[in-house]
């Protein structure tokens, strides 16, 4: 009896093991079960989509691919235009594994620092440079959508007041800036720029821009959290804020009277209309030109100081702003499936349409042969390949951060509530608190 009693204990110790040894890391359940994800022979796996306005786009993404991949059962999830609750949060909360979430950059070295798994010996890495590495260095984050930030000029506007053909990237001195908009006040537009002033763009996007001078931003940021890198006496962060002095001015701004406000829709209605010319945003504004009067838009560089040979004047930031990252909690069926849907989106002729001609994203991948005809994103793509970007400085920094702590200091010093040494003194202090 005690024999057989003994026998029994040490195999059941033995089926204890073997489950504990087929469990994933994650204390999730084995690919295979369906607490797993896996139906009727099928893996199921969530993929969500924070861009709201390719929704529809998402959802026959999915549809396609499981067509291509009838194993695979995809459950596509996007978030509305301007939701502010986060996605992949709302859906862990309520108890349910994201496979594959769309997330900001920044995130998987913030916020998500240890969802990912890497994705560093994926096939596609050879056929793009903007692979997402997380704080250990792996790329853990595909890059979904290329966009970049600039002035946004009406080229109508622009190439009346120049006479002619324009160039954009021959407004390479902050000096040419000046008599650019000199040119445009002269042909009759009261007010050449409309600058609107919302917390994301005069802080995360335009006030980031000055760590482009290292060849690494991520390397200032360290600087700035050390406390070594003095920002009053730094020739390129002043020199951004020379730039942004002449674009506020009363001078040149339809806002300059009052620059903070209410100004986004304004300002692209302005500038759409050709009211105005210039106004500082990314290729997203589009949508909103577009509504206005069509197509006949481009970006011009940021100059930063008069040498015509410094890279900052003659360069537009451009990088991933949406990556897609795969959940270490899913199980290993899971990641597997989600690691084809990646590489559908860039080696499968209706992933590749669906990414650029279907979805309008400029793709990071130089293997798709589509290009937007969204005119601010093809001069995205043409930048890129003319080798004419800079990196995109937001992915460098916490942009909540910016946008809630920084701002405020960045909108006090447009409305000259603020001087730029104490805006220097309010970033330099939130570096230093900084972990």
């Amino acid at each position: 009896m005690k024999k057989t009693l003994a026998l029994f204990l040490v195999l059941l110790m033995a089926v204890a093991l073997t489950a504990c040894g087929g469990s994933n890391d994650s204390g999730s359940p084995s690919a295979g079960s369906p607490e797993a994800g896996s139906k009727d022979g099928k893996v199921s796996i969530i993929i969500t989509n924070g861009k709201g306005e390719i929704a529809s786009q998402w959802q026959q993404a999915a549809k396609d691919f499981m067509a291509a991949n009838p194993n695979i059962e995809v459950e596509a999830v996007s978030g509305a235009v301007g939701e502010t609750v986060n996605l992949l949060d709302k859906l862990t909360a309520s108890g349910k594994t994201v496979t594959l979430a769309m997330m900001a950059p920044d995130a998987i070295v913030n916020k998500y620092k240890d969802f990912g798994i890497d994705l560093s010996g994926e096939k596609w890495n050879a056929d793009t440079v903007y692979g997402v590495k997380d704080a250990n260095g792996k790329v853990a984050g595909f890059p979904f959508s290329i966009e970049g930030f600039g002035l946004v000029y009406n080229k109508s506007v622009v190439e009346k007041a120049v006479g002619g053909a324009f160039d954009p990237y021959s407004i390479n001195t902050l000096d040419k800036l000046k008599a650019l908009l000199d040119k445009i006040q002269a042909s009759g537009v009261k007010y050449p720029v409309a600058y609107q002033t919302e917390n994301w763009s005069v802080a995360n996007h335009y006030s980031t821009q000055f760590l482009n001078q290292a060849e690494d931003p991520a390397t200032i940021v360290e600087q700035l959290k050390a406390g070594t890198f003095d920002l009053a006496s730094n020739p390129v962060w002043n020199g951004y804020y020379d730039t942004l002095d002449l674009l506020t001015s009363p001078q040149y701004n339809k806002y300059g009277e009052r620059p903070l406000g209410k100004y986004y829709d304004d300002a692209h209605i302005s500038v759409g209309k050709g009211e105005s010319a210039i106004l500082f945003n990314g290729n997203w504004a589009f949508d909103s030109l577009k509504a206005v009067s069509g197509e006949s838009f481009g970006f011009i560089p940021v100059p930063v100081d008069n040498n015509p040979d410094n890279p900052l004047n003659n360069k537009i930031a451009a990088g991933p702003t949406n990556i897609l990252v795969i959940n270490k909690a899913a199980t290993p069926a899971q990641q597997e499936a989600a690691k084809k849907f990646l590489n559908w989106i860039v080696y499968d002729q209706k992933g590749q349409d669906f990414l650029v001609n279907q979805a309008q994203v400029v793709s990071a991948f130089k293997n798709n042969p589509n290009k937007v005809t969204n005119p601010l994103g093809s001069a995205i793509a043409d930048a890129i390949q003319s080798s004419k970007t800079l990196p995109f400085s937001s992915n460098y920094v916490k942009v909540e951060d910016w946008g809630s702590i920084l701002a405020p200091d960045v909108q006090k010093y447009i409305a000259k509530k603020e001087s730029r040494t104490d805006l220097a003194k309010a970033i330099e202090t939130y570096y230093k608190n900084q972990k």
